[in-house]
């Protein structure tokens, strides 16, 4: 994986990108919780051109100030595909991303030629709500997130925080930034209108999600299977909202079976 940085609009943005491997491209759009490069990404890689920017906000992207609502966010992927000479691509996203992903895809519909919605946000129903992610606590949030508690990645969440007064403000700052950054895009919750622009999505689609995500119910599963055309639905039964942390090599396999078909 190289972490590498690109200049787009005229400067407007510089964005931090990972790149690796070689194959069909893929961009990768990551959730609120900002962007790590983790086993499932390396997977992907092997077979594919991963690309994965930073949203602007987050980590050492700049120029979120450009971006004045979600609408911007999708040209912005677009802006970065088009620095990355890609014309067709696969589109992957999680959470926010998810979200981000579908908007992509029903933007330029003629350039996606594989869609993967894993746990996304973007739809509405009054009768499982999405949870106020932004009102909890990390203790709170763990249990939303995971579907074992135990799990590494839920006990870096509840960890101590770093006793190092200078790695604990840099990290207090990068949170900071992130939850801001997804503020200004997912405050408040409830429909972003995603549902009258989703019918224009026209790749196969595979919607992918936790049994036991506690933060997007998994109902959204089939609201999403419904809007697209071409859709389908794994369900992954022991994962909470992130069935690439809890079970990568499952989510990794159907993806493989999704993207070879």
């Amino acid at each position: 994986m190289e972490d590498k940085t690109v200049s787009l609009v005229n400067g407007r943005f510089n964005v931090g990108y990972m790149e690796a491997g070689s194959g069909p491209d893929l961009l990768f759009i990551h959730g609120a919780g900002g962007l790590m490069w983790d086993p499932f990404l390396e997977q992907l890689s092997q077979h594919h051109r991963v690309l994965a920017p930073k949203l602007p906000g987050t980590a050492n992207s700049t120029g979120v100030e450009w971006l004045m609502d979600h609408h911007d966010v999708f040209y912005f992927y677009w802006d970065f595909l088009d620095a990355m000479d890609v014309d067709d691509v696969i589109v992957v996203g999680h959470s926010m991303g998810g979200w981000f992903a579908a908007e992509v895809a029903a933007m330029q519909p003629g350039r996606v030629s594989k869609l993967v919605l894993i746990a996304p946000v973007g739809l509405w129903n009054d009768d499982y709500p999405v949870a106020d992610f932004f009102a909890m606590l990390p203790n709170e949030l763990v249990p939303a997130l995971f579907h074992d508690t135990e799990h590494p990645g839920a006990k870096m969440m509840t960890a101590p925080p770093p006793e190092d007064p200078d790695e604990l403000r840099t990290a207090t700052v990068e949170r900071a930034k992130m939850m801001q950054t997804a503020a200004r895009f997912l405050w408040p919750i409830p429909d972003k209108r995603l549902s009258e622009r989703i019918h224009r999505v026209t790749s196969p689609t595979l919607i992918a999600w936790g049994a036991s995500d506690g933060l997007v119910p998994p109902q959204y599963a089939e609201d999403f299977n419904r809007a697209i055309p071409n859709s389908e639905v794994a369900m992954f039964s022991a994962s909470g909202h992130m069935p690439q942390v809890e079970e990568p090599e499952a989510l990794l396999a159907k993806l493989g079976e999704f993207l070879s078909a």
